[in-house]
């Protein structure tokens, strides 16, 4: 199935008694948003801020990549490079759905350039100045997006040599830790406020009166208090 591109889903927060919905966003969704606009900071001239973005494809991998290289009748829709492919490896959840989901995991950030003359002894190492730009960026950057506040810490990094014709594909893992509130038992919380008159009304909580709901005259408190003599 392919779903319309421009086709939004609109989530105004207001349940249908007027109460605000507390919705939670998948946390791997947020930190490859996070990963994504950090890395589209990088540009080609890094002394020049109005330059153009280094990498022009940043996407999820899917494998698009390795179905370019080997599949002769490629469907695939077309990569600008250099390119950036993320994906998550060995996620584990600590604590069962019922509770709050710790959740562990890798982030993979596969980069790929494209120059040609890669062997040239000028150029040959800028696969190195590459992966240090991306890591200052994210190091930098990282504390401004709470989906990698909690643990986004640089793990691995590899030079993988199967592909050619001037591909040079590598791969950068970094060690990432969140919460998932998506699947809690409170997941459907809905914020709300009551009163109980006569002991408590909306004067009390005039911050939280956002329908300007005007005092409850009865019951009374005489009606509602007095000692009950047992039989």
């Amino acid at each position: 199935m392919i779903v319309e591109k421009n086709k939004t889903k609109q989530n105004t927060g207001e349940s249908v008694s007027g109460a605000t919905e507390i919705t939670q966003v998948n946390p791997m969704t947020q930190a490859y948003n996070a990963v994504r606009e950090i890395l589209e900071t990088i540009k080609e001239d890094p002394n020049d801020p109005d330059s153009p973005q280094y990498f022009k494809t940043i996407k999820i991998d899917n494998g698009q990549l390795s179905r370019i290289k080997n599949n002769k009748w490629n469907k695939e829709y077309s990569i600008a490079f250099p390119a950036i492919f993320i994906h998550f490896i060995d996620v584990n959840f600590l604590v069962g759905q019922s509770n709050i989901a710790e959740g562990k995991g890798v982030m993979r950030i596969h980069y790929v350039l494209n120059r040609l003359n890669n062997s040239d002894d000028v150029v040959e190492t800028e696969i190195f100045e590459m992966f240090s730009r991306i890591n200052a960026a994210i190091q930098d950057q990282k504390m401004k997006y709470p989906a990698l506040s909690r643990r986004f810490q640089l793990a691995y990094w590899d030079q993988p040599l199967s592909f050619d014709d001037g591909l040079q594909q590598l791969w950068i893992d970094y060690d990432i830790w969140f919460t998932d509130y998506t699947a809690q038992s409170d997941r459907n919380y809905v914020e709300t406020h009551i009163v109980i008159p006569p002991f408590t009304d909306h004067s009390d909580q005039e911050e939280e009166n956002r329908n300007g709901h005007e005092d409850h005259k009865d019951p009374t408190f005489d009606e509602q208090s007095g000692f009950v003599i047992p039989e």
